[in-house]
């Protein structure tokens, strides 16, 4: 079988995440910060045939890059990387190594207390921000009139505001997240938001790839309405 760029771009963004996965057969791909603070899951395009687990996801996406179509053949132990005349055998951990995605608990967030889109640009605008003034935190916040994503940082007096929507709901809120946690690949996402603290973070369909990321938000986070 092959496997597309796009379910490699995946696994690239989940290294970041944690730096092993676990897989299990079919077309979704989970992983689970080692801290717990950040969880995502992949419905991908690819249809992986076997159980697995690698421990060092960058190096394995290191093999990968030394070829340039390979085809690729699962085993219970191993999965073989194949172009023309050039192989790699390459051995799966084992999966009581790392760290996983609960398999019995769902974290979807189906009543919301605040549901918005957050626009591509948007996200990357306020990382940027962050990034040059040195702010720790991203939020999303409510005035009770507009909902606003901001960078800020508890220890500075600088911060960075743009404006997301109107709100018409009589609620203002902070919802308060680490800047390191917004590990997100570039693209659209619908966000909800709970009081119980995790915020969910869903993909607009990407060539047929949609992920979805629940992200814990500070205690100090507000929710008033």
């Amino acid at each position: 079988m092959q496997i597309s760029n796009q379910t490699i771009e995946v696994l690239k963004n989940f290294a970041i995440i944690n730096p092993s996965i676990a897989f299990e057969p079919g077309n979704v791909l989970q992983t689970v910060a080692t801290n717990k603070t950040i969880m995502a899951l992949a419905k991908i395009k690819d249809t992986l045939p076997s159980s697995g687990a690698i421990y060092d996801l960058s190096r394995f996406l290191g093999v990968i890059s030394l070829f340039e179509n390979p085809n690729y053949e699962f085993t219970e132990s191993q999965v073989s990387i194949q172009e023309n005349s050039k192989a790699v055998n390459y051995t799966f951990a084992d999966p009581a190594m790392i760290v996983t995605p609960p398999t019995n608990k769902t974290l979807t967030i189906d009543k919301p207390d605040v549901d918005i889109d957050l626009p591509s640009r948007m996200i990357s605008a306020v990382m940027k921000a962050a990034a040059v003034l040195q702010l720790k935190e991203v939020a999303i916040t409510c005035d009770g009139a507009q909902v606003y994503l901001e960078a800020l940082d508890p220890t500075k007096s600088d911060t960075y505001k743009e404006t997301v929507q109107d709100w018409t709901p009589e609620s203002s809120f902070k919802f308060i997240f680490k800047t390191e946690s917004f590990k997100m690949l570039p693209g659209d996402y619908n966000v909800k938001l709970n009081q119980k603290g995790i915020a969910q973070f869903t993909s607009a369909d990407r060539d047929g790839v949609v992920i979805t990321y629940w992200i814990a938000s500070e205690q100090n986070s507000t929710y008033s309405g």
